[in-house]
């Protein structure tokens, strides 16, 4: 799943061609990821499968801080997002319009974030955003203590 990983790959097709989701990718790994992509810089290899695009592998490069202000109102918001960006240029965007609440995760099955928008295909870019899981997961367990977010399959 990556052109150039650090230590060699840990990716195993799983059995059936169902991913199984173990766990979330804390706040440090995000921010410091450790695999390489084709360039040879650092990013989190993911992969999400959306109900337009269906499954696509991305690279999420860091999470990004937004505050948006809302002038004469008085009202201001900060959001906490991942950029992920289409594995390499040919390959397509990651993402598309109906694609939104699909959950992203890593090659492993570690759920890095919701997907919640994108900036839309251009020349040079094309950027999907994720509100990060361990971010959501804090806010809704805070919420409902004894909430169970991602049941296991043995």
């Amino acid at each position: 799943m990556h052109p150039h990983p650090q230590g060699g790959s840990s990716f195993k097709y799983p059995v059936g061609g169902l991913l199984q989701v173990k766990g979330v990718v804390k706040e440090d790994e995000i921010s410091k990821p450790n695999q390489l992509d084709a360039n040879g810089e650092a990013c989190l290899i993911v992969i999400k499968n959306g109900k337009t695009t269906g499954a696509t592998i991305g690279r999420a490069t860091g999470i990004e801080s937004f505050v948006r202000e809302y002038g004469d109102h008085g009202i201001s918001g900060t959001s906490m997002e991942v950029a992920v960006y289409p594995l390499s240029h040919k390959d397509g965007a990651f993402s598309a319009p109906g694609d939104s609440g699909s959950i992203v995760v890593t090659g492993q099955g570690s759920i890095v974030g919701m997907l919640t928008g994108r900036a839309g295909a251009t020349e040079s870019t094309d950027v999907t955003y994720l509100t990060p899981y361990f971010w959501l997961e804090e806010r809704i367990k805070q919420a409902v203590p004894k909430s169970y977010l991602y049941p296991t399959v043995d």
